[in-house]
């Protein structure tokens, strides 16, 4: 119950600060969408809900994680660590809601009584509208809870992991648990105890945080997920609705996400039909009933591109919906500098008001935007974002370079960069010791392009004559996601230039397509694979105009032409019109070509989410974790809460629900965050000998490491890199067994 308490005080205080620095929604709604008409079929409260659930989760859980930090000496061994912060944290939060709420309700009160307030138009509260919002969001969430719930889920007393996830979650539940049951402070690295920590954790310490408020494991990590997810689909679904004018975008968009475009399924339907024999059913039950990633270009084969990889990252929807609400905050921005660029004549007016004008780099005067209260929500997301999602982080700001370019008010991106850098800097240098041991920028071209391994240092000349092997990559591994932005962008800019529209929307492909050019050029951190990530937000963001470019196939936006009296011709404002022979004909047609195109885009997802089911089945596609186990009981009940051991190289086992730490866990993801796994193995390996027989300097380096206790058993035998060097002879003559258990698991007290 106190974590449904927590939630609620969360959101409530990230809707009612939204409120408070954004005055009127409504205005950041006319200064985003490309026609004003749509407004009045948009509500408030799809970006006011789902960008204060993101916000209120994100602050909160920054702000309770450093009330513990700071507490944590203080509490007495038999409290709850996580207790004192949670009902500092909860009141203070309940208070600023509060007086934010108040303080918004007197501003528009205010307003409304003057006569000098300018109503802008408001949601046009039709059945119609109502129940197709609901309807979607309700979809939205029935299946995100399905990806969510169906690889982590509990049964017959059991935590059940799916066999597409259990790898990735060998850390997340352990963090998730070092918050929940033991006490992380000063964090480090579950499976890489004494080196700090360098991943960005703190969405797992919400989750731990929800385990610590009374939710059982499985929910802990599902509730805050699926909240975000949801929001920022709801998120991406209004920005499709108010730059393509079309509501049906609203469900486009983020189905376009949830079942990604590729040609693997093309590509796999070719290869089964060609075997001798095949049929068309034979070739529907193959891939309805595969249950491994078709790998058509590398790394396929892991799913990173398939919908597993929102189950695998849970803290990845966090942080795309973060980058959301950057992009719905500084739009009004970038939208006006191509509004007053038309209205200005001459060229020399042009450049003038592009590089110096007073509106190119300042806010205007009297702005109803009132554009500081952007910044300042900007700078609040930017200061607790970095250790939520370090590489969201990145592609926001990103997005945000290429927007500022062309863009109005340009102080205000440099504020909020400035502060997101100063924020990185400082947080990497108290979690991890330093931001070059976060993430260190040097050039690397290629991504993991096989072809192109060799040339990771290319020049210039040779960069250039491999584009066309980087373009062939991303046509297999996007399909339409790269070709149809493409084309949007040609059309969409010889569309409005033609009809003297605004041209921001095909501009904008441009800064949304930054962090994928960014991917193939520069690497952050050790495993050149995390780039993926990059990639995948521009296809995300690509998703928008998609979405919106098939929701514009569905219904085309023509009248029917009638003669007007005394008019030779239309109105061009009002839209290109057909004669009523041809209006429905096209229309019908126009509906076809969307229906085929929508399926040409999510056929690949359509069949990984048939993997997903089949590689994830309940009938034994998981990894089960033992809540009640007698070991990690008796771990709980008779250590420290920041105890560590040195155990076996664990990645899922039921020792990690007791909240403790291990000395070498298993080390692909210490390694991939940036943690020096090498001389770790080496000083393992040696600690499993004894330190060579010599108990003294056995207990000598254990103490250096606060390491307290030794875990014997039989699965040092079953990895090539322990089974030569462990001793559990030395362990038994020379240290005091504490317990054993009936799984033959022993555990010795250093």
């Amino acid at each position: 119950m106190l974590a449904v308490i927590y939630l609620i005080i969360a959101i409530f205080f990230g809707t009612q600060l939204i409120r408070f620095l954004i005055p009127d929604i409504r205005r950041l709604y006319v200064g985003i969408a490309a026609d004003q008409s749509i407004l009045d079929k948009v509500p408030t409260s799809l970006f006011l809900i789902p960008a204060g659930t993101l916000i209120g989760l994100l602050v909160t859980g920054w702000v309770t994680y450093f009330l513990a930090y700071i507490m944590e000496p203080y509490i007495p061994a038999d409290t709850a660590t996580l207790l004192p912060a949670n009902i500092v944290a909860m009141c203070i939060f309940a208070y600023l809601a509060c007086l934010f709420w108040q303080r918004s309700f007197l501003r528009n009160f205010r307003n409304s009584q003057s006569g000098n307030y300018r109503k802008l138009p408001e949601f046009n509260r039709h059945p119609g509208s109502i129940f197709f919002y609901v309807t979607s969001v309700i979809i939205l969430l029935v299946a995100v809870s399905f990806v969510y719930f169906y690889t982590c889920y509990a049964e017959n007393g059991t935590v059940r992991l799916g066999f597409s996830i259990f790898s990735d979650f060998s850390p997340h539940v352990a963090i998730t648990s070092g918050f929940g049951v033991g006490s992380n402070f000063p964090t480090q690295y579950p499976h890489f105890s004494g080196d700090n920590i360098q991943y960005h954790f703190l969405f797992y310490f919400l989750t731990g945080n929800m385990e610590a408020l009374g939710l059982p494991l499985e929910w802990a990590i599902n509730l805050p997920s699926i909240l975000c997810f949801v929001s920022t689909l709801t998120l991406l679904g209004t920005l499709a609705v108010l730059l393509s004018s079309r509501r049906s975008a609203f469900f486009f968009a983020p189905v376009l996400v949830l079942f990604r475009s590729g040609w693997n399924v093309f590509h796999q339907i070719k290869e089964l039909h060609a075997v001798p024999g095949a049929t068309w059913e034979s070739v529907y039950k193959s891939i309805t009933t595969q249950s491994s990633w078709y790998g058509y270009t590398i790394r396929d084969e892991w799913g990173i591109w398939a919908i597993n990889v929102y189950a695998n990252q849970r803290h990845l929807a966090l942080g795309v919906g973060l980058v959301l609400v950057f992009i719905f905050l500084f739009l009004p921005h970038f939208r006006r500098m191509f509004l007053h660029l038309g209205k200005t004549q001459g060229a020399g007016a042009k450049t003038a008001r592009f590089f110096v004008s007073r509106e190119a780099w300042l806010s205007r005067k009297n702005d109803p935007l009132r554009p500081w209260g952007s910044v300042i929500l900007g700078a609040i997301i930017a200061v607790a974002m970095p250790f939520f999602h370090g590489s969201c982080l990145i592609c926001a700001l990103l997005v945000l370079f290429g927007m500022a370019i062309f863009s109005e008010f340009r102080l205000g991106y440099a504020v909020v960069a400035a502060v997101s850098v100063l924020s990185a800097t400082l947080q990497a240098r108290f979690f991890a010791g330093g931001a070059s041991n976060v993430a260190s920028f040097k050039y690397n071209f290629g991504f993991v392009i096989p072809e192109l391994a060799d040339k990771s240092k290319a020049g210039a000349s040779e960069v250039l004559r491999s584009t066309g092997t980087v373009i062939s990559y991303l046509n297999k591994m996007g399909f339409l996601t790269v070709i149809i932005p493409a084309l949007l962008f040609v059309g969409l800019l010889i569309y409005e230039l033609i009809r003297k529209k605004n041209p921001y929307r095909p501009i904008l492909l441009i800064a949304f397509s930054i962090p994928l050019i960014f991917a193939f050029y520069c690497q952050v951190s050790l495993e050149v694979l995390a780039n993926h990530k990059f990639i995948q937000l521009s296809f995300i963001l690509f998703d928008i105009l998609i979405g919106g470019f098939l929701a514009n196939l569905l219904a085309l936006p023509i009248r029917v032409a009638e003669k007007k009296e005394g008019a030779d011709e239309e109105k061009e404002e009002e839209g290109p019109r057909l004669s009523k022979k041809a209006f429905i004909p096209v229309q019908i047609l126009s509906a076809l070509v969307c229906v085929v195109l929508t399926f040409g885009l999510t056929a690949t997802g359509i069949s990984e989410w048939c993997i997903y089911y089949n590689l994830n089945t309940h009938k034994g596609g998981y990894v089960e974790l033992h809540p009640d186990s007698a070991m990690s009981d008796w771990i709980i009940k008779n250590t420290n809460k920041d105890s560590i051991f040195l155990s076996p190289m664990w990645s899922v086992h039921d020792f990690f629900l007791s909240g403790r730490q291990v000395y070498y866990g298993w080390p692909y993801f210490a390694w991939s965050a940036g943690h020096d796994t090498v001389t770790r193995q080496i000083n393992y390996q040696w600690l499993l000998t004894g330190a060579n027989g010599n108990i003294d300097e056995f207990r000598r380096y254990c103490a250096e490491m606060n390491i307290g206790y030794v875990i014997a058993c039989d699965d040092y035998y079953g990895n090539t890199e322990t089974a030569d060097y462990y001793n559990p002879e030395f362990f038994q003559t020379n240290l005091t067994e504490v317990a054993r258990f009936d799984n033959g698991i022993t555990i010795y007290k250093v």
